[in-house]
């Protein structure tokens, strides 16, 4: 009688866990989707966006300038108004491009209510800015949402032009870990 194969056994394993792969992810839910705007203010005194190193080429018709790195620390409200209920911040940094222009965000979307406060989304993409829908991918998160996926759409709902500060408007899609 032949002995059994030792890769076979690993085939095995590698198959069953392959199978258990849709019971640990979440395409097998529905999303929970928030409505939300960012409120990005570079305008001293109350900046909640700032440069923190600045890139050497000016980018015409943007505050900014290629390789610029900026933190931010931003309101998200119910609404377009920067008065509106705080739901959370978005906190994180960005990086601009040069083609389009873009920035590419690396940023968390902290809750701050309800039974999400405390639990946080994390966002990372390329933003073209001049587009009118963006999307950008959620590779994780906290609390709540640890190991989520997803996605966020950007639309920009205002920018003043004489001081940079801008109104974008989110819809946030997100998968939580199904464990």
């Amino acid at each position: 009688m032949a002995s059994p194969n030792p890769n076979s056994n690993y085939l095995l394993i590698f198959l069953l866990c392959l199978s258990l792969t849709p019971l640990l992810t979440s395409a097998n839910h529905k999303p929970v989707h928030f409505h939300f705007y960012m409120q990005e203010k570079v305008s001293e005194p109350n900046a909640t966006s700032i440069v923190v190193a600045k890139g050497p080429i000016a980018l015409p018709g943007t505050p900014y300038r290629f390789g610029d790195i900026a933190v931010i620390d931003n309101a998200l409200t119910q609404g377009p108004d920067p008065t509106s209920s705080l739901v959370g911040r978005a906190q994180g940094i960005f990086t601009v491009m040069k083609s389009d222009p873009s920035v590419n965000w690396v940023f968390n979307i902290v809750f701050a209510y309800g039974k999400y406060n405390g639990s946080t989304v994390t966002v990372q993409g390329r933003d073209a800015i001049t587009q009118p829908m963006r999307e950008l991918s959620v590779v994780g998160g906290s609390g709540l949402f640890r190991m989520a996926q997803g996605y966020l759409l950007i639309k920009t709902y205002s920018v003043n032009i004489a001081n940079g500060d801008a109104v974008l408007e989110l819809d946030l899609y997100v998968y939580p870990f199904k464990g």
